[in-house]
């Protein structure tokens, strides 16, 4: 019986038609070493074209300030055609497949036809390299790294040209039809770039190899899916590929279709770590140690030492590395073995290129980009990325107070993402998307010094006069915290939330959230918690659940947030014991620009954003505010809300005014409250009682006298006067009747 064959492999079936014919129509021709297919007459994929190319971008970046493009024709000035187009076509080529990173179509467009302009006579494009230029792309990971290190895959490029220059016909005629000969003629270029080989192994060979371009990346689908196919080959580059391609071969015909790694169903089976886009990361040495930082930098490295530690591979899970730091760092205490599993796991699964890396030394801030992915030196006692450190440096005091905070986290390799939009402010424009495309900047918001003046319209709105309102917003931005406290009836709830509105500027409340306390309130209501869960397998568990506080505060804080105020109220915040609810918080009340280890959140630190404030009110009748806890006096400034006094003075004959309704109400209300003692002035009656529909009718005006004023009063003055004295001193009738006689 003959044995089946092996199904022909074909090179143009791929993920992206438009993407791949595009590639072919540059790369056939430089492969098959025909004219360049830009003009059907140049030889660009030469040796003489590669090297002086190759010479003219080892002279460096003229003006590291400077857009790329900008650079790149600085260095191309004076050079031959055939080395000028060959940029084209390798700029072409670096930029074609990438997606997300590469903000818009137009900027992709952008750098060939300004490269192609820089030819004497300028190089007419044909429509057949733009028509792959698609604004989606399918190089999904590691995209950041495409960006930052142009300069560097220019290089590589180079010298591939050169070595397929350089390479018998046969040869490379054999790896045009073949994608293991072409893996094997592309690894021969001297001095690796990993991921724009993957790429142009894509390109050439998109039935085959996949556009997964990073060795994590490639490593975790691989070891996630190689149970389908009978296990793995093994861990070359070529058994991971190989390995990579009979998974998805399987995975296609269960889909009936080429599967996406990067679709939602995929991408959670096998990614060990959740991607959030670039990170940046704070970078420490042990005690300042600038000798070491001054390696770092002339390296173009960033290192961590793991003297004691056993070899762990790139994209190694958590459990392995908290297994692996236990075992071999007992000589350590526990909070330093926390401390090196966390820098470890970020340097070998977390970190990935593109992200931003920052260090710190004398007061000073130096920033780069990570761009390599880790490998481990000098006898595996130390761990090393590649960094490329930019020649500015910050002064830290100058940096915005939230960048400030981030940087006196404690560790040796500290996330700190939530400030990275304020970090990027800071990079040169080398490599930036935005410097090369010269598109007009898009309108930018401005910063708002403080929050807006209240308007009289807001006050009017409230009954209010604008002076005392505009001196509660002054307060709490000053103090970020203050308590509204009054007696019942005073609209301290009602104050506070049109307060918080007003001064968020949000309709839709998304910036301000009300939470009740009472009695039973905890610290694990209010911040954070663990409660009840339910496993998939039906088992119970516990998870730690976010508060209201912590929800809050962990939205004020995300990038673009900074300049928004966010708005808590806490009612009724008297109730509950306040000691047991804040707990910790108590320090970051008072130290906004401090962090803290939380209880249920021992190795993450916590900060009370400056952008969040907190609106609380407290009811005297239930208690009195001089039995407040001094903490908390200390940490909130105390406003009264009481009839007898402005903003709440006249709020009740102003809102019956503005409706033409009878204001019998208000002198009522004013004859209640003097028939009260001062000394029991935190038992006076606030307006709000006389603000309801019914309050317009003797009727409805009898029954909130008897059901709500009456048993309030009743219970404030219980063993001091009976019924019949209470009714004589604050009856309706009586009261009524000494209006009458007024």
């Amino acid at each position: 019986m003959t044995p089946s064959k092996k199904p022909a492999l074909h090179r143009a079936l791929g993920i992206s038609k438009e993407i791949e014919d595009a590639a072919w129509f540059v790369l056939g021709p430089g492969l098959l070493g025909k004219p360049s297919a830009l003009d059907g007459r140049t030889k660009t994929w030469s040796v003489q074209a590669a090297a002086e190319l190759l010479e003219r971008l080892e002279r460096g970046v003229p003006d590291p300030k400077a857009p790329m493009m900008t650079n790149l024709r600085q260095n191309l000035e004076d050079a031959t055609r055939g080395a000028k187009q060959l940029a084209v076509e390798l700029l072409f080529l670096q930029s074609l497949p990438l997606a997300h990173e590469v903000k818009s179509l137009k900027v992709k467009r952008a750098r060939v036809a300004e490269a192609a302009s820089w030819l004497e006579p300028p190089l007419e494009l044909p429509d057949e390299l733009f028509a792959g230029m698609t604004d989606h792309g399918v190089i999904r990971d590691r995209t950041a790294e495409f960006n930052w290190t142009i300069w560097d895959h220019l290089k590589w490029l180079c010298r591939f040209v050169q070595h397929v220059a350089t390479r018998p016909a046969g040869v490379v005629q054999a790896a045009v039809k073949d994608p293991l000969a072409f893996h094997r003629l592309v690894a021969g270029t001297p001095d690796d770039q990993p991921a724009i080989r993957r790429s142009i192994e894509f390109l050439v060979w998109p039935s085959y190899f996949e556009p997964v371009v990073a060795d994590v990346e490639r490593q975790e689908i691989r070891d996630a899916f190689a149970s389908l196919v009978g296990g793995a080959k093994g861990d070359s580059d070529e058994d991971i590929s190989a390995d990579i391609h009979r998974i998805r071969l399987h995975l296609d015909q269960q889909a009936g279709q080429r599967i996406d790694w990067y679709s939602r169903q995929l991408v959670s089976q096998w990614r060990k770590v959740g991607d959030p886009g670039r990170r940046a990361w704070l970078l420490r040495t042990h005690h300042d140690n600038a000798e070491l930082l001054r390696e770092w930098r002339d390296g173009e490295a960033v290192t961590l030492d793991v003297e004691h530690l056993r070899l762990l591979d790139p994209g190694v899970t958590a459990g392995l590395v908290q297994n692996a730091v236990d075992e071999d760092y007992k000589h350590l205490g526990y909070v330093e073995r926390e401390d090196t599993k966390t820098a470890v796991f970020a340097f070998l699964t977390v970190m990935k290129p593109g992200d931003l890396a920052l260090h710190q030394s004398s007061g000073k801030v130096r920033i780069g980009v990570v761009l390599g992915e880790p490998e481990h030196g000098k006898d595996n006692r130390q761990l090393r990325r590649k960094v490329r450190w930019f020649d500015e440096e910050h002064e830290a005091a100058g940096l915005p107070r939230h960048v400030q905070r981030q940087l006196t986290t404690s560790g040796n390799i500290v996330d700190i993402t939530r400030v990275i939009q304020a970090l990027e402010a800071l990079l040169p424009a080398e490599a930036e998307d935005a410097g090369d495309a010269e598109e007009p900047e898009a309108a930018v918001e401005p910063v708002q010094d403080g929050f807006r003046p209240l308007t009289p319209e807001f006050a009017a709105s409230l009954h209010m006069d604008l002076d005392p309102l505009q001196e509660i917003a002054e307060l709490l931005e000053e103090n970020r915290q203050v308590v509204l406290y009054g007696p019942p009836g005073t609209g301290k709830t009602y104050l506070a939330k049109h307060l918080a509105a007003e001064l968020a500027g949000d309709t839709t409340d998304e910036r301000v959230k009300l939470v009740q306390f009472h009695p039973s309130y905890a610290y694990e209501d209010f911040f954070e918690g663990f409660r009840p869960d339910k496993t998939d397998e039906g088992q119970v568990s516990f998870k730690l659940v976010a508060g209201p506080l912590r929800r809050l505060a962990e939205e004020a804080a995300k990038p673009g947030n900074e300049s928004k105020p966010y708005f808590l109220i806490i009612d009724e915040m008297n109730r509950a014991n306040l000691a047991k609810v804040f707990g910790e918080l108590y320090f970051l009340l008072e130290y906004r620009d401090d962090r803290i280890y939380l209880q249920y959140s021992p190795n993450e630190p916590f900060t009370l954003p400056d952008n969040l404030y907190i609106i609380g009110t407290m009811n005297t009748a239930d208690r009195s505010i001089a039995m407040m806890d001094a903490a908390i006096r200390r940490r909130f400034s105390f406003i009264e809300l009481h009839p007898k006094t402005e903003p709440v003075k006249g709020s009740l004959l102003r809102f019956l005014q503005a409706r033409d309704l009878d204001t019998t109400p208000a002198l009522l209300l004013d004859a209640l409250n003097d028939a009260i003692d001062e000394w029991d002035r935190d038992l006076m009656i606030g307006p709000s009682y006389f603000m309801k529909k019914s309050a317009q009718t003797p009727k409805g005006l009898r029954r909130i006298w008897k059901y709500e004023l009456m048993p309030l009063l009743e219970e404030h003055y219980h063993g001091q006067l009976n019924r019949a004295q209470l009714e004589e001193r604050f009856g309706l009738e009586q009261l009524l009747g000494r209006l009458a006689h007024a």
